[in-house]
């Protein structure tokens, strides 16, 4: 990791499992987007990534890989297995600032410094090869096609009364409320036909009966302001407890 901290990577967080399942704990840069991040052992780099989204929403994706996410899968297995050998997996990101210029012309930093960083580094997780290795650019047309038209279990209709249309949340009702997932668990929200998902929250402690409150916060009122009038209805598709796309 010396070399990685020698250029501006940063120390985050870390992963940790509860009841098997991969949760993770992030001091800051959550809601960084176009950053290089790493997981390390003991100072040994494990994984070099990159992402455009924000590092809270790259990391629930190795929180919660659909069967199509083959990296994501990966690291899952990757970081649950090091941690049931009591190994502590830290979460590391480079973030871009935006003061590098080409001329008037800002560079992207994590697209600039991926593939050297993953050819100088040759993490274990990214594939120890000598010619080829684990991108996640490389893999990314495969995953976002893949994940175009997953498979929905129900469908539901809701109206955008002027609470919904104006807070960015919404209520399940009654009749699929046990579809979504726990009190406090991550949902990826797909808006309309974006790729890319919001990642919300379920609250099942705002409405009295449990029913799920689904807190998609700024992304999801102005999503829905600009495609939809007050009153409309929005078809909401389910994919699993922790998986949706509006419209």
């Amino acid at each position: 990791m010396d070399r990685l901290r020698a250029i501006g990577f940063e120390l985050i967080g870390h992963w940790f499992s509860e009841n098997k399942e991969l949760k993770l704990e992030l001091n800051k840069s959550a809601s960084q987007k176009n950053a290089l991040y790493a997981f390390a052992i003991d100072d040994e780099v494990k994984y070099i990534g990159k992402t455009t989204r924000t590092i809270a929403e790259r990391m629930y994706g190795y929180k919660k890989p659909s069967e199509t996410q083959r990296t994501n899968i990966k690291n899952n297995a990757n970081i649950l297995s090091s941690i049931s050998q009591d190994e502590v997996v830290d979460i590391y990101v480079l973030p871009d600032n935006g003061l590098m210029h080409y001329g008037v012309f800002h560079l992207n930093l994590a697209a600039g410094l991926e593939d050297s960083l993953i050819k100088t580094v040759n993490p274990e997780w990214n594939g120890r090869q000598t010619n080829h290795f684990a991108s996640e650019e490389l893999e990314a047309p495969k995953i976002e096609r893949a994940e175009v038209a997953p498979k929905i279990k129900k469908q539901f209709q809701l109206i955008l009364h002027s609470t919904y249309y104006e807070k960015g949340f919404f209520n399940v009702p009654i009749l699929e409320s046990k579809l979504f997932g726990d009190d406090g668990e991550n949902i990826e929200i797909y808006l309309g036909k974006y790729s890319d998902p919001v990642v919300g929250v379920i609250n099942r402690k705002a409405n009295s009966n449990g029913t799920p409150r689904i807190m998609g916060g700024r992304a999801l009122r102005e999503w829905i302001r600009q495609n939809y009038k007050e009153l409309e209805s929005l078809r909401i598709s389910i994919f699993s407890p922790c998986s949706i796309r509006l419209g």
